[in-house]
């Protein structure tokens, strides 16, 4: 008791407001840990029906991370890195306690670092739990395989630049039975783009039930949107409807970039243009749908958004469109599922070891009779 009063007084000394409480049995220590009141633990080695490694072992068992330090006037060194080795944060003669003071400030601090450090560690892995959560519920969103629409090849794929992505593409069937191929970016990418990107798929799938002209539901779906879009956001999306029977398509584009559209030689035939600004900027913003054009054995049109072409490679150079234009070419006897794969796979291998800039996400449609 005359020792605790000791180190009691000295911590007084040292600037500290003391709240102490003395323990000599497994019993006492215990009922002590679990008020949770404590900062550090200053253990004899010996008391009649305690000791030290009995005191540590029970502080371990109960999981809290207090500095132990053990105080003792006689134990050899031996000893003293025996239960330092068990976990014991320092050690101490009673006959120096001029450390007293230092080691407690050191043992108290480096454990509020460690408690800061798993906390943020905690929140971190929560954080990181969401994302993952986020990411499942929007793959979710995207279709688990494309449509068989006779002789068409269609393969769609968005691998997002982080756990949730802006991207979208989607296979809509319309109102009069044709076929609609999307495929939108919002500006930006993670959780907020991920958020608008449902938003605009789901007013798309509502307007696809009722109206047939893919014209008019941009129109209508860019009024709502300009509602919840902020001045720093919009959408860039083109919309395709595709006729299987009179093999057919029209299209919409947002202020989307231009898709090509290769003949069965590999030449470019055409280029789907922007048809209207991105949705979101202007809400009364009137959307055209583009003449009907022929689709041909052989053709091959590419939805993609600017993720694969705006690609840098650390010496800053772009992957580009006419690199995209070659590998389309040079493979278009490829499945369009083949196709996709190579134009992702080739953009992540022109940004060699760095992290992926953009969402990557492409639509092939091929005309394979």
């Amino acid at each position: 008791e005359l020792d605790a009063k000791v180190i009691e007084g000295l911590l007084k000394a040292g600037g500290y407001d003391v709240t102490a409480r003395r323990v000599e049995t497994s019993a006492q220590m215990n009922e002590e840990l679990n008020t949770g009141l404590f900062d550090v633990i200053l253990a004899d080695y010996n008391l009649p029906e305690f000791s030290a490694p009995e005191a540590l072992r029970l502080l371990q068992e109960n999981g809290r991370d207090l500095p132990f330090i053990v105080i003792s006037g006689g134990i050899g060194e031996d000893m003293a890195v025996k239960v330092m080795k068990s976990g014991a944060h320092d050690y101490l003669m009673k006959g120096n306690l001029a450390r007293l003071v230092p080691a407690v400030e050191r043992e108290v601090r480096e454990a509020r670092e460690r408690a800061a450090l798993r906390d943020a560690e905690a929140s971190l892995q929560a954080a990181a739990e969401q994302m993952r959560i986020a990411r499942d519920i929007q793959q979710r969103l995207f279709p688990e395989k494309a449509p068989s629409l006779g002789d068409f090849d269609i393969a769609g794929v968005s691998d997002p630049a982080e756990e949730t992505g802006g991207d979208y593409f989607d296979y809509i069937t319309m109102k009069d039975g044709s076929m609609a191929l999307v495929v939108g970016d919002v500006t930006g990418h993670g959780i907020g783009p991920a958020l608008l990107m449902a938003e605009t798929r789901a007013y798309l799938r509502i307007l696809a039930l009722h109206l047939d002209d893919i014209g008019d539901i941009l129109t209508q779906a860019n009024r709502v949107l300009s509602e919840d879009i902020g001045r720093e956001r919009f959408v860039t999306l083109i919309m395709v409807q595709l006729n299987v029977d009179e093999r057919t398509l029209r299209y919409a584009s947002a202020g989307h970039a231009a898709c090509p559209w290769f003949d069965e030689r590999g030449e470019l035939k055409r280029e789907l243009l922007r048809t209207g600004i991105p949705l979101g900027m202007k809400n009364d913003t009137g959307y055209e749908t583009s003449e009907v054009f022929s689709i041909e054995r052989g053709d091959l049109l590419a939805l993609m958004t600017d993720g694969v072409e705006e690609s840098l490679n650390p010496d800053l150079e772009l992957f580009g469109a006419e690199r995209v234009h070659s590998l389309l070419r040079e493979n278009r006897e490829r499945t369009s599922a083949d196709l996709v794969e190579i134009l992702h796979q080739e953009a992540r291998k022109h940004i060699t070891d760095l992290d992926q800039p953009d969402d990557y996400t492409t639509i092939i449609i091929k005309m394979t009779e």
